[in-house]
């Protein structure tokens, strides 16, 4: 979507916005909670007793009640589940209903403007030939085999011994659950380093073409 579109759709937005006035004040917030080593941990939040899982981040699945949890104080996590969540209420309320809805919309609106003109740039950032299709290898770190599918638009799923995961690949990086890699091409495969470890490589070797 052309700049100039965009900006000539978002001055009327904006304009109408200040005459709204601001929106209301969500007292929700999101925490990221991360399980050392598999081991317990609680990170302190103000929960509200409302939690919402919102995205996982470990290879390991995050199972409420039995991997992750919460009470008043904040959340917990153990067995390698490593995740971020939405804690708390939204806040507002009053008679200015008509205003939040509209505002709302606005948001809603430039949201949606803004994610088509990231498409559009997305789209034109192909992945290298050389990195899309299925590759296998062991994670000698973690004591895996791996698997992991990269498509043309850089999304990337996967699977370490029997848990599967979810990331992106752009660039030379390799997001892959938990860990972000840099990677370079490798005969008909590719090497890849973790980025907070050096001494944690990986390399994969192409087994498919991913479609």
């Amino acid at each position: 979507m052309p700049i100039k579109f965009i900006a000539r759709t978002l001055t009327p937005l904006i304009s109408l916005a200040l005459l709204l006035g601001p929106l209301p004040v969500r007292a929700e917030q999101r925490i990221r909670c991360d399980s050392p080593g598999f081991g317990y941990r609680h990170c302190r939040a103000d929960t509200d007793n409302r939690v919402e899982l919102v995205r996982t981040y470990s290879l390991f699945a995050c199972r409420e009640g039995q991997s992750w949890g919460y009470d008043h104080r904040g959340v917990w996590v153990d067995r390698g589940c490593s995740a971020e969540f939405k804690v708390g209420h939204r806040g507002g309320g009053g008679d200015d209903t008509g205003k939040v809805v509209a505002g709302v919309a606005l948001v809603g609106l430039v949201a949606l403007l803004a994610a088509n003109a990231n498409k559009n740039k997305q789209e034109s950032q192909e992945v290298a030939s050389w990195a899309i299709g299925t590759f296998s290898g062991f994670d000698r770190t973690e004591g895996l085999d791996v698997q992991v599918t990269i498509l043309p638009g850089g999304q990337v799923t996967g699977r370490a011994g029997s848990n599967e995961f979810t990331g992106s690949f752009k660039g030379n990086k390799l997001q892959a659950g938990r860990h972000a890699f840099q990677v370079e091409q490798s005969g008909n495969g590719f090497e890849a380093t973790d980025d907070n470890d050096s001494r944690h490589r990986v390399t994969f070797k192409r087994v498919g073409s991913g479609y």
